[in-house]
This record gives C-alpha cells, sequence and structure tokens, in this order.
C-alpha cells in the first residue's frame, strides 16, 4: 500500500528543505513510524523544488508562488505520478483543491480529509465543502465530538466516514523528575505547567482564577505559565498583581525553545488547558506522554484525548470555582504511571500509525 500526505498550504518562503522539515517534525515523526507499515510520501508546496528520501519517508517539495494556491495543477499531477492507494489531505479548508485531486487522480484512489481545528464554513464555501465531501471517502478527527459541527452543518453527510484519530504525537516521554527541576528552576511543591497562547480561546484568566481559589488550601503550590503570543498579558499581569497570592504562587515564563518543553513537562506534576476549542492539542500530547496529569476543560478533543476521564480531570469550560473544586481532590502520582502506559498504547507515533494502516486497509477493501 502506498500512502501519500498532501499538504495545500503555501509556503513559498521556504527555500532551504532543512526549514520546512524542521517546521513539520511533529508530523514527520508520524509519517515515519507508518513507513513501516506501508510506502509514505509526502507533497508539499515550497519555496524550491525538491525529491528526497528521508528516514523511510519520499519527499516530493514543489516550488510555488501564493498564485497557485487555488488551482493546484502541478501537485495534483505529482501526486497521481505517484500512483497512491490513499491520499490524506491536511485540513478540511481546501475543498476547491479536493474536487480537482479527485478528478486528477480518478475514483480508485480513496482519498481521507485530516481535521486541523477547521471550523465549518459558510457562503459559496459551504457550498464546495459539500461537493469535496462527496470526492472524500473518509475524515480523520481527534474525536467524533469535532465532527458534529460539520455534520449539524450539513457539509459531511455520512457519519460513517468520520474516524477518530489523532493528527499527530510526539516523541517527548519523561526525564528525571528531579533533573528537570533542576534545570527548569521548579521547587519541590506542586507544580502546576500551563502551556499556550495567550488569548480568550486559551482562557488562561478562568486558570488563573481558578488557582487562585485552590491556593487557599495549598498556599505553597506554583503554577508556571509558558506562551508565545501575549494578546492576554496584561490583563494576566494586572489580575496577579492584585493578589497576593498569585504574587508568590504564578511565574511568567513567556517562551521557552521547543526542545526544552521536555524538561518542563517532566518537572511539573499537573498540566492545565484551559481550551474552549481544540482540534487536538500538541500541548496536551506533550504533557501526557511525560506523565504530566492533565486538568482539561470539557472540550470534545480533550475529553477524548483522556479516555473520557480516565487519565485526566476534566472541568467546566470557563468555570473557575469548578476548577479550583478539581484541583482540591487531585490524583496521586500512581496515576501518572498509568497515563504513560495509556500514552504509549493509545496516542504515541506508533500507535497512531497502526491505527491509520489498518483504517486504510478497510478502507481500501470496500
Amino acid at each position: 500500500m502506498k500512502i501519500v500526505h498532501v499538504s495545500y498550504n503555501n509556503q513559498p518562503g521556504f527555500k532551504h528543505r532543512e526549514k520546512w522539515l524542521e517546521k513539520i517534525s511533529i508530523f514527520s515523526a508520524l509519517m515515519e513510524a507508518l513507513s513501516s507499515h506501508c510506502q509514505s510520501a509526502y507533497v508539499k508546496y515550497t519555496g524550491s523544488d525538491e525529491q528526497f528520501m528521508l528516514n523511510g519517508v519520499e519527499y516530493r517539495f514543489i516550488k510555488t508562488d501564493i498564485h497557485r494556491s487555488l488551482f493546484p495543477l502541478r501537485m495534483n499531477r505529482t501526486i497521481r505520478k505517484i500512483k497512491p492507494d490513499i491520499v490524506i489531505i491536511a485540513g478540511l479548508r481546501y475543498p476547491l483543491q479536493i474536487i480537482q485531486l479527485r478528478l486528477t487522480c480518478g475514483n480508485k484512489v480513496k482519498l481521507i480529509g485530516r481535521h486541523h481545528a477547521d471550523k465549518p464554513p459558510t457562503g459559496f464555501r459551504k457550498i464546495l465543502q459539500r461537493w469535496a465531501d462527496r470526492c472524500l471517502n473518509a475524515y480523520f478527527f481527534t474525536s467524533l465530538g469535532n465532527a458534529n459541527e460539520w455534520i449539524d452543518a450539513g457539509i459531511i453527510k455520512h457519519k460513517n466516514k468520520i474516524h477518530e484519530i489523532n493528527a499527530a504525537s510526539t516523541n517527548f516521554s519523561r526525564l528525571n523528575k528531579q533533573q528537570s527541576r533542576e534545570r527548569t528552576g521548579m521547587s519541590d511543591c506542586r507544580n502546576f505547567l500551563w502551556v499556550g497562547r495567550l488569548d480568550t480561546n486559551k482562557d488562561p484568566i478562568t486558570v488563573l482564577k481558578g488557582f487562585e481559589q485552590y491556593l487557599i488550601a495549598d498556599p505553597g503550590a506554583q503554577l508556571h505559565m509558558i506562551y508565545q503570543e501575549e494578546t492576554l498579558l496584561q490583563d494576566l499581569t494586572k489580575r496577579i498583581s492584585k493578589s497576593s497570592s498569585l504574587k508568590n504562587a504564578v511565574k511568567l515564563i513567556g517562551f521557552v525553545p521547543y526542545q526544552q518543553l521536555q524538561d518542563w513537562y517532566s518537572a511539573a506534576d499537573y498540566f492545565i488547558s484551559g481550551s474552549h476549542s481544540e482540534g487536538g492539542s500538541f500541548a496536551l500530547l506533550e504533557a501526557m506522554a511525560c506523565g504530566c496529569i492533565p486538568i482539561v476543560s470539557n472540550i470534545p478533543a480533550a475529553i477524548k484525548m483522556i479516555d473520557e476521564g480516565r487519565f485526566g480531570i476534566i472541568f467546566k469550560t470557563g468555570d473557575e470555582k469548578d476548577l479550583a473544586e478539581k484541583l482540591l481532590a487531585l490524583p496521586t502520582e500512581t496515576f501518572s504511571s498509568s497515563l504513560e502506559i495509556y500514552f504509549q498504547n493509545e496516542l504515541s507515533n506508533k500507535a497512531l500509525a497502526e491505527k491509520i494502516f489498518r483504517q486504510c486497509e478497510i478502507l481500501m477493501a470496500k
């Protein structure tokens, strides 16, 4: 079987393959794991023409400019020349490109759309998306809950085309806790970690409010906040400055290089996510891989990833009181060990590759 992964997101600015490979390293790891089951290839518009093999994956980069994104004739012809059995398209925001791909490759090739936090479109784009649904044989969503809005919008007609498979995983694993604490500067108290953008969707304010209430019972606890975008930083610092307990307990870390995050996840005891919407959280995956116990808002993707609460704590989205109550009844370190086993069996690159291959086999047999 030959599976081709396609990204229609135009990236003419990437003229050196090392730069793009670094950017997609999370997805490359999954494609490499899949290559142990079948032939695996990746086709992408970038700033250069290149074709090469790396770690079992065939890469085909096609030189582009921004004007080629709507009518990717060369890319679709390249895909057809590879003679794939399955094509997995990254993201559901490219209905016109998917329709053209079906016309180029014919009906024998199975097309799978992989959800990437995309929202159902409106207007004429919604009509195009319905046409694209007729061209797709299957969808990969992190959870069925994420797919419901697409079904309710009348875009995905048949629910049985949806399969719950994460878009990617991580190669992170638990490091020595004490050594990681020394490298990150964490103390030996209860340490909580928050990683994300400081915006309303990630909702760091609710996390702060809930944590502030929890500090009444555990005044020695600390919350470490790692972030890049700073939309709500002023609101955050204002909230902290007005609370003596938060001043002592909250550490605004800011940006941390990606490879150093493994130390932070390994050093912390708990990972908190207050997101209102996620296609599938990479930060949550990374935390789970390192045995950092998740505390997540009740959104479909997060609930699915922690197996309906078997391997994490769920609180009501946007509800600081419920978060505080859940923090007061936290599980122990034993829970952390079982979390790692669950991650390896269900969410690791090896596990996801096996799930994808198995689903592709079923699809090819139809």
